[in-house]
């Protein structure tokens, strides 16, 4: 199964590259380009309802797009990104955003957008990743992606669906190579082989990355864990137990369930296939209105599981943190407050969070410490601290449930703290949200579905 994923989507589709447009030549191949297109009809059980266009651009186009979009965001935009998402502790204060947003990989290789609704292609690329690609038309011509994407509020239901979409699109792709090379299907499949390999090739992408995980937590998470969890919802196959208990050939509506009345709300969902426990209610989605004279909100957002360990991966096997990323797997539930002091202007952040059990919030509390390089400042108040970069912390456990103040007037912090630690401000409907979610900003950065 090895030369299945010689060149898997997840690596072929890593980018952080913006959506290039209106350049390069019309694609010579018509014949083939009609041909895959059936052929992914065949594999996804989906029809088109209308022609996908295919264009080629030359990879120097695509990198000079990237280096002017990177350079023509707005600048208050990343300002906001450092001073709510930087200040919660995913990248240090003087990381060069520009950069980072303009940084290409040399693996990319094409990609859908549900804005032209059309495949663009970096030069040639293999027959599976145009069916991949094709898979996301049919995802976007059945299901609305944009639609579905631009519906989703905290960062942790981004990455949630966009597992769904890449999973989805990914098992389609490698039927395609077992009817094409092998003159089989998925129930011939090495599942625990290809799974693994997934994963493996997720946290490559970790371990190479330069730049803060933060800004490829789409990448890292969304083609091994998607797929995985996509091929058990499929056919009940998973890393640990690889032979299917759905009958074959497998009923590929339970894959449109994904798109609709069963799409995946959380990370943890994804990661454990659906067995997570219940989420809890913890933190604010507004200022508590004691403090609304002092605070205003800026934005809020759920991490869940995958962004806390990527927050806390820094820290990983440093003592008093341990393993982060079985840490992780105890996140029951969190939620992040940005706020703005109405007279100072200063910018300050609240994450509240809630975990298994007490030994593992301990865990969380310690790591944070170590986090922000923080200390206590006050014997007689533990919870109070400064940060390596001077500004004050709250870092407070309640049982399973950790608080995290950063950059708060001292007068306020014991106040938000104790709003933060509750259920949280039930409003009559939920916050909607004044920009997009995190994970969705930097997603938009990238190519493909969106």
């Amino acid at each position: 199964m090895r030369r299945f994923f010689r060149q898997p989507a997840l690596v072929l589709l890593m980018s952080s590259l913006p959506l290039a447009a209106g350049c390069g030549d019309e694609d010579p191949e018509p014949s083939r380009f009609a041909w895959l297109a059936m052929r992914a009809e065949e594999v996804r059980e989906l029809s088109f309802e209308r022609e996908v266009p295919v264009r080629t651009i030359a990879r120097a186009e695509v990198d000079a797009e990237a280096e002017q979009a990177a350079d023509a965001i707005d600048e208050e935009a990343l300002a906001a990104l450092a001073a709510t998402y930087g200040r919660l502790g995913f990248f240090p204060p003087d990381t060069d955003l520009h950069a980072a947003f303009g940084q290409s990989m040399d693996v990319f290789a094409a990609w859908y957008s549900t804005e032209s609704k059309a495949i663009s292609l970096i030069g040639d690329v293999d027959d599976n990743v145009l069916i991949h690609e094709y898979v996301h038309g049919l995802q976007d011509q059945h299901f609305n992606l944009g639609e579905l994407l631009d519906a989703t509020l905290t960062s942790d239901a981004h990455l949630a669906l966009r597992a769904a979409i890449e999973g989805d699109a990914m098992l389609a792709e490698v039927r395609f190579l077992m009817q094409e090379s092998n003159d089989a299907d998925l129930d011939r499949l090495n599942w625990a082989g290809i799974i693994n390999a997934a994963h493996r090739a997720g946290e490559q992408i970790l371990e190479e990355n330069e730049l803060p995980a933060l800004f490829v937590d789409y990448p890292s998470f969304a083609y091994g864990f998607g797929f995985e969890y996509c091929a058990h919802n499929l056919s009940g196959v998973s890393a640990a137990s690889p032979t299917p208990d759905q009958a074959f050939p497998f009923d590929w509506s339970r894959q449109d369930a994904l798109f609709s009345d069963r799409t995946p709300a959380t990370t943890q969902q994804v990661l454990t296939l659906d067995g997570q426990d219940p989420v809890v209610r913890v933190g604010l989605e507004n200022v508590p209105p004691e403090l609304a004279d002092r605070l205003e909100p800026v934005d809020w957002d759920s991490l869940g599981e995958w962004l806390s360990y990527l927050l806390l991966r820094p820290l990983d096997d440093s003592p008093g943190s341990g393993a982060v990323r079985a840490l992780a797997a105890a996140w029951d539930g969190d939620r992040a407050l940005f706020v703005r002091d109405r007279k100072t202007g200063a910018a300050g952040t609240a994450w509240a969070s809630a975990w298994d059990d007490v030994s593992a919030a301990a865990v969380v509390e310690s790591a944070l410490w170590s986090l922000y390089g923080g200390s206590a400042i006050d014997e007689g108040e533990p919870r109070l601290g400064r940060a390596a970069d001077g500004e004050l912390v709250w870092i407070e456990r309640r049982e399973e449930r950790v608080v995290a103040l950063k950059n708060i007037d001292e007068a306020l912090l014991p106040a938000l703290a104790e709003a933060a630690f509750a259920s949280g401000i039930k409003p009559m409907r939920l916050t909607l949200r004044k920009r997009p979610s995190l994970s969705a900003w930097l997603s938009r950065r990238l190519p493909g579905p969106r």
